[in-house]
């Protein structure tokens, strides 16, 4: 055995106990939803697979809070994860158990030991372990995306990318020297909180550049929980990348860089005109483009798409590219005072997640967002958007269908690569029906009998209140209406939970008083639900 393998060999050890010891968050990341990797390789002119009807693996699932919610809302779909950690896999495998999915399977493995018996897949993901691994184990990553992907195939992989963790990265070094004789987990996070603490007070942020860099990281980190620390800053692997040289790696093993699981990431407009004029002059092709743009940014993370080297990729997108498609934003109309700088008849509306806003004084583009924006949680079809809006342009006066189509597309087409909109190509994995026996999917039931943040089926992480989580719990499927308000009157006839006057807390009513409180709060609760993309068919 050579001192190379040994040393590996080593490494892979300490991360299995490492990960058993210090479970690491298992949570959904939208990003990696097979949705998203579908409608990127559609939008590029790719023919990846039916969503509905695929095969995806997840390398490094945890304890599967990203592959398990995509499996119960794919019940047609094969889904395969594995990870090093026993642990975490034992707690992904209770979880499938209690849901009672049959089309996922979660195994103990480690990534050198995964051959052809897996077979192929549509969609890889492994988010979360390249940068924490040796390299041997990375390159194995990249075979694997290689081997087993079917030929149109699209493989997701982030990493901590360069320059953006210089910095980061000078403050792992000095929290792993400050807790280099530490063995237990607790301890090192405890001893490497505390560095942080001591450098914010002595490094003051009136200090120059250096003063404002470390102490805006400090900050960032100081809010991170105790898990996050240890496995992403006090872990013995943690390499950081240049763009350029991950994508020369993935060359290698016959793959080719095909988009940024965030596509606004991508779009140069997004920059100041003069910056985006200059990156298009010197970086004529998109791998320079993009490594320019890091400089730019000083970005510390890529989620980065791969397929298959030789795949035909078109990323000059058009009006076809919305053929098919479904747009889905919480666009809302602008609470705030119209800029007195704009058209008098301008209207403003705002993406309620990522506060991006955007004006227009074209009353047909004002429709077309309202409504995408009332539909949500909902995806509205292209076609029916359009339909709405020539109905609009036809009370207006004469319409030609052609280029009000044609319009249409390209202003969705900026407002996506603007990062205002989602883009896909399948209609919604949930209802925003509220039928006589509604479900909230099994996956948010689980977790709402122990937290408030719940995954839904737009694959998000989504926060309760105490008293619609609760509810949560009785909806499944299974209950009516009625048979759901007599299991909250039953929680809060045992104590499960207690109302309140004034923060004081007093004994549950009975008879009549006791029915309308249960069927108010039932009712409302079920209408949250339904906004937060909380219920399935």
């Amino acid at each position: 055995m050579t001192a190379e393998t040994t040393q590996m060999n080593d490494a892979l050890e300490a991360a299995r106990t490492s990960y058993d010891i210090v479970p690491y968050p298992s949570h959904p990341f939208r990003q990696t939803h097979p949705e998203r990797l579908h409608a990127l390789g559609r939008l590029f002119g790719m023919t990846p697979a039916d969503i509905r009807k695929c095969r995806v693996l997840e390398i490094g699932c945890a304890g599967g809070g990203n592959i398990i919610p995509m499996a119960e809302v794919l019940p047609e779909s094969e889904f395969v994860g594995f990870d090093l950690s026993q642990r975490q896999v034992e707690v992904a495998k209770a979880s499938i158990e209690k849901i009672g999915l049959t089309n996922i399977e979660v195994k103990h493995l480690d990534i050198m030991d995964v051959d052809e018996s897996l077979g192929k897949f549509d969609y890889i993901i492994c988010h979360g372990v390249y940068s924490w691994v040796p390299a041997e184990v990375r390159s194995k990553i990249l075979q694997i995306c290689r081997d087993q992907l079917n030929p149109q195939g699209i493989a997701l992989v982030s990493y901590n990318t360069l320059p953006g963790w210089h910095l980061r990265g000078a403050i792992r070094n000095m929290m792993s020297y400050h807790t280099r004789v530490l063995t237990d987990p607790k301890k090192k996070v405890q001893q490497a909180r505390a560095l942080l603490e001591f450098l914010a007070k002595s490094v003051g942020a009136e200090t120059g550049a250096y003063g404002k860099m470390i102490n805006s990281e400090l900050e960032l980190l100081k809010k991170q929980t105790d898990n996050y620390l240890y496995h992403d800053h006090l872990e013995a692997e943690n390499t950081q990348f240049y763009f350029h040289e991950f994508i020369e790696e993935a060359n290698k093993h016959d793959l080719q860089y095909l988009a940024e699981a965030h596509l606004a990431t991508m779009w140069t407009g997004n920059f100041p005109k003069e910056v985006a004029e200059t990156l298009e002059r010197v970086a004529p092709d998109i791998i320079q483009r993009e490594q320019y743009a890091d400089f730019v940014r000083n970005r510390t993370f890529r989620q980065t798409l791969l397929c298959a080297k030789g795949t035909k990729i078109d990323r000059a997108l058009g009006e076809k590219a919305m053929d098919g498609s479904w747009i889905s934003s919480p666009m809302r109309p602008s609470e705030k005072s119209p800029d007195a700088k704009l058209p008098p008849n301008s209207v403003s509306f705002r993406n309620t997640q990522t506060n991006q806003g955007i004006n227009t004084s074209d009353p047909l583009m004002a429709a077309a967002i309202e409504f995408i924006g009332s539909s949500f949680p909902l995806a509205v079809s292209f076609d029916d958007m359009v339909a709405h809006v020539e109905a609009k342009a036809r009370e207006m006066g004469d319409v030609d269908p052609t280029a009000l189509r044609r319009g249409m597309a390209n202003n969705m087409i900026h407002m996506m690569v603007g990062g205002l909109i989602d883009v896909s190509y399948n209609s919604s994995l949930f209802t925003k029906e509220v039928t006589v026996k509604p479900k909230v999917p099994g996956v948010a039931r689980i977790q709402a009998a122990s937290t408030d943040r719940l995954t839904n089926a737009r694959h998000e992480t989504i926060r309760l209140d105490d008293l619609t989580r609760h509810i949560a719990i009785l909806i499944d499927g299974e209950k009516t209406h009625h048979e759901i308000r007599d299991g909250l009157k039953v929680m809060l006839q045992d104590g499960t939970l207690t109302m309140r006057k004034d923060g004081e807390a007093m004994s549950a009513p009975q008879g009549d008083v006791m029915e309308r409180i249960a069927a108010e709060a039932v009712a409302k609760a079920l209408v949250r639900l339904s906004q937060a993309a909380l219920l399935i068919q």
